[in-house]
């Protein structure tokens, strides 16, 4: 079996949040504009597809002889590296409020840190290269929320990141089951 140059996948791609259940672009047309983009990444970009599977054995037989899926999900995982307001409001779901310079006052942007209990969910969305071409590939998750903690390090020899973690949630208005967490989709050939 031969490799070919694109089956290799180098380089990085772009980033989009929208409203959960945001239908997904065409892999070959640009995110309408009800997609967001997060900006540039440092670090690459991260897809987890997790699982958890219990095997089951009998008095019997000394090898298993049943397994279940009992867990699964789909985590993407990067570092933001614009740190504006702007893009940890979008992680965060959080309004930035603009406040125009005038005569003696300053302009100023704020973003207030409370969020209180309910989750902010979204459409999430990883445009790269295809593994088939010089296509475009794109990694699309329909419904899911931001996890973890931002913690934005200042240093004076480092780059201060929004660290970003994408946890999947179940869509249950997917085409199918099998897409309930999304897909992957790679050109592989162009029209005829």
């Amino acid at each position: 079996m031969t490799t070919e140059p694109y089956e290799v996948l180098v380089g990085v791609g772009t980033l989009y949040v929208a409203a959960a259940g945001t239908a997904a672009p065409a892999v070959n047309a640009a995110p309408s504009g009800s997609w967001t983009e997060l900006g540039e990444t440092d670090g690459g970009v991260k897809v987890i597809k997790s699982q958890n599977i219990e095997t089951f054995s009998s008095d019997q037989r000394t090898g298993k002889n049943k397994a279940v899926r009992t867990e699964e999900g789909v985590t993407v995982e990067t570092n933001l590296q614009e740190i504006t307001l702007e893009n940890i409001a979008n992680v965060i779901n959080g309004t930035v409020t603009d406040t125009a310079p005038g005569a003696g006052t300053i302009g100023i942007r704020t973003l207030p840190m409370h969020k209180g209990a309910d989750v902010s969910e979204f459409a999430f969305l990883f445009r790269g290269s295809s593994p088939y071409g010089a296509f475009p590939g794109q990694y699309y998750v329909p419904r899911g929320f931001f996890d973890d903690d931002i913690e934005l390090e200042f240093t004076k020899d480092g780059k201060t990141l929004i660290p970003v973690k994408f946890e999947a949630l179940e869509y249950d208005a997917a085409a199918t089951e099998a897409e309930r967490f999304g897909k992957v989709t790679y050109q592989d050939a162009v029209a005829s």
